[in-house]
């Protein structure tokens, strides 16, 4: 018989406040070592611009050091709590049906996580890690969907045409999966779990991975909502994209492999919230490619920094030497 409890092998609250005057928010993000310092950051990001509410964050988490669970301690305001639900090896995804470059981890994880909370929430907030949120989270909650499986938003227009000619699904209505609010009690009633993990696990190659799966599953039992809640941008070097996106953006969200907690992105908005976190004595990684660096490179000399921006190039060099091996 499935059960989605199966997959966890300990369940840990490691900060419970509670302030009896605010109601509850419940959001669940789930991620690696690799990518708890971003998840950090996006949950900084909701806890700042988010007041006057109980802030319960669900973590499902695969091999996160104990320095990174310590710095999630640190978030031990009045109204935050943090439970965290450690993943074991059942959880396991058929690599031969992912052609992305991302861990089953972080591509699959929310497939389970709505059966597990729904005794414990009948709304539940998911959240990407590569996100920052700019304004209340709590504007997402005033939408009722009551009649359906989840609040979605719109994906971008090439993606919409691109699983056109994949998937027999309406694509105009194709969803990008990095915010969620999601039904719990629909969720269970339809066996969205069960389904989704037999879907990505049946020999088929989805080139969107897990949010392909959910698009097949939820056509026609989702509500559409503003862009605003999850409004996608791809950054330059020089991230100027930040500068036009529209004061009323609720979530920001950081598609494509570049990302704002690589050094050579020059994010405003993501050093904003770094800055004052519990990672922001960390090192952070360089860069997640060698065109980056390059790209780097070329930015530092437009900035008239040559002795820098020749040093990056040898950095670049070194790095597509290394890849090449």
């Amino acid at each position: 018989m499935f059960n989605v409890n199966d997959f966890i092998s300990k369940i840990e609250t490691i900060v419970e406040n509670k302030n009896p005057k605010f109601s509850t928010l419940h959001i669940a993000l789930g991620f690696d070592d690799n990518y708890a310092m971003p998840a950090g950051i996006a949950i900084f990001s909701v806890i700042s611009n988010t007041p006057n509410y109980n802030l319960h964050f669900h973590l499902f988490i695969d091999n996160v050091s104990k320095l990174n669970i310590n710095k999630f301690r640190q978030f031990n305001s009045s109204n935050i709590s943090i439970t965290l639900y450690y993943l074991n090896n059942n959880f396991i995804i058929n690599p031969k049906t992912l052609i992305l470059h991302i861990t089953t981890i972080s591509t699959c994880i929310r497939f389970i996580m709505p059966e597990i909370l729904a005794p414990i929430t009948d709304k539940l907030i998911y959240l990407d890690s590569d996100i920052i949120c700019l304004q209340s989270l709590a504007l997402l909650t005033e939408y009722n969907i009551d009649e359906y499986i989840a609040g979605v938003i719109s994906d971008t227009k090439d993606m919409q045409l691109a699983v056109s000619k994949m998937y027999d699904i309406n694509h105009s209505r194709y969803f990008n999966a990095g915010v969620l609010l999601i039904n719990t009690q629909q969720w269970c009633k339809f066996c969205i779990s069960e389904k989704a993990l037999t879907l990505i696990n049946n020999g088929y190659i989805y080139k969107f991975a897990d949010q392909d799966v959910l698009n097949i599953l939820l056509e026609d039992k989702t509500y559409l909502l503003p862009i605003k809640f999850n409004t996608k941008i791809k950054i330059s070097i020089d991230c100027k994209e930040e500068k036009v996106i529209r004061p009323y953006t609720v979530i920001l969200h950081y598609i494509s492999q570049n990302k704002p907690w690589f050094s050579v992105y020059q994010s405003t908005i993501f050093n904003h919230y770094f800055n004052q976190s519990p990672w922001k004595k960390d090192k952070r990684p360089l860069s997640g490619n060698s065109s980056s660096i390059r790209n780097y490179s070329k930015y530092l000399i437009k900035k008239r920094c040559y002795i820098k921006s020749f040093f990056y190039y040898i950095v670049y060099l070194k790095y597509k030497l290394i890849l090449k091996k």
